[in-house]
């Protein structure tokens, strides 16, 4: 579990330690923190970073996302914000600045993204406004949303995460509705989605977070089916993964986070705690290559991971 730090510091790492895992640490006391390791760690090892104490303003951080420029953006589910770390960030450090207030329209968001193409920043709302905020770049405070995609043609079901990708297409996982639903770059009000991955044959069962590699195949996360399910890239309808890692050899256990590093290799985020790593291409009852575990690692309850 995330324990306060006594001092607060911004570091800057050598090229030599990342790209790297940023974990979003949902955490059974509240609290919570933003853990970061090189992408090739393994073992019981201790994060390079570690932003956690009564400074931070975390409160159970559910997701993460980084920009350009290093800086690392946290979706807050239980106080309705998203707070902002500058690049290399460590410690008990207040954050550079907080998107909170009743204007935000911020309700349990469950998941954040950058949209590569301009910047603006994602918002994925579990609560009963089941609804995608987007914001201004650099927004602080208790700012409106620039735009929203919410109402019933968007066949929005809690959504519990979501990733855009380099043409601006937005990918959304709902929990509960077992339903991926991708939309146009730009979409914004009561739209229906271009494409929705959602029936018997894609075995989601209660989807967390979605990744996307660079052929845009699209890999989601199954709570409660205990699964990293992979699916072509353009997948529409009801279809089958192409690929599907699942069973006791994996050792998934209610995983919610998924990334997808250069060369393909798979990260899942796992409830009791663990980061498990898969090779490119992995299919069926396979164990990992690479786990993260262990009292050193800071890994509490882990939910949204990313790699940059």
């Amino acid at each position: 579990m995330a324990t306060e730090q006594s001092q607060s510091r911004t570091i800057r790492h050598s090229s030599s330690s990342c790209p790297c895992l940023y974990v979003a640490n949902y955490a059974t006391s509240g609290a919570g923190s933003v853990t970061v390791y090189p992408s090739g760690a393994t073992g019981n090892v201790q994060p390079i970073q570690d932003i956690s104490g009564s400074n931070t303003g975390l409160r159970y951080p559910w997701d993460v996302a980084v920009d350009g420029s290093g800086d690392m953006y946290v979706a807050n589910a239980d106080a309705n914000t998203i707070t902002v770390y500058a690049a290399g960030a460590t410690g008990n450090v207040a954050p550079t600045a907080t998107i909170s207030g009743l204007n935000t329209g911020l309700d349990q968001p469950w998941g954040v993204a950058i949209d590569p193409v301009n910047g603006d920043l994602y918002a994925a709302n579990a609560g009963v406004s089941r609804r995608i905020t987007i914001y201004a770049p650099g927004s602080n405070g208790n700012v409106s949303p620039l735009g929203l995609i919410a109402g019933s043609k968007t066949q929005l079901h809690q959504p519990a995460g979501l990733a855009l990708d380099p043409s601006g297409n937005i990918y959304v996982p709902n929990y509960g509705g077992d339903s991926v639903t991708i939309y146009s770059a730009g979409s914004t009000g009561n739209i229906a989605p271009s494409r929705t991955i959602e029936g018997s044959l894609t075995k989601m069962r209660d989807p967390g977070q979605v990744a996307l590699d660079s052929s845009l195949n699209i890999y989601v996360t199954t709570y409660n089916g205990n699964s990293v399910n992979v699916y072509a890239a353009g997948a529409n309808g009801n279809v089958a993964p192409v690929q599907r890692i699942y069973g006791g050899p994996s050792q998934l256990s209610f995983p919610w986070g998924v990334a997808v590093d250069s060369s393909d290799n798979i990260y899942a985020g796992n409830d009791y705690p663990s980061i498990t790593v898969y090779a490119a291409g992995s299919n069926g009852k396979v164990a990992p290559i690479r786990t993260i575990k262990g009292s050193n690692t800071g890994l509490d309850y882990p939910r949204g991971i990313v790699i940059h």
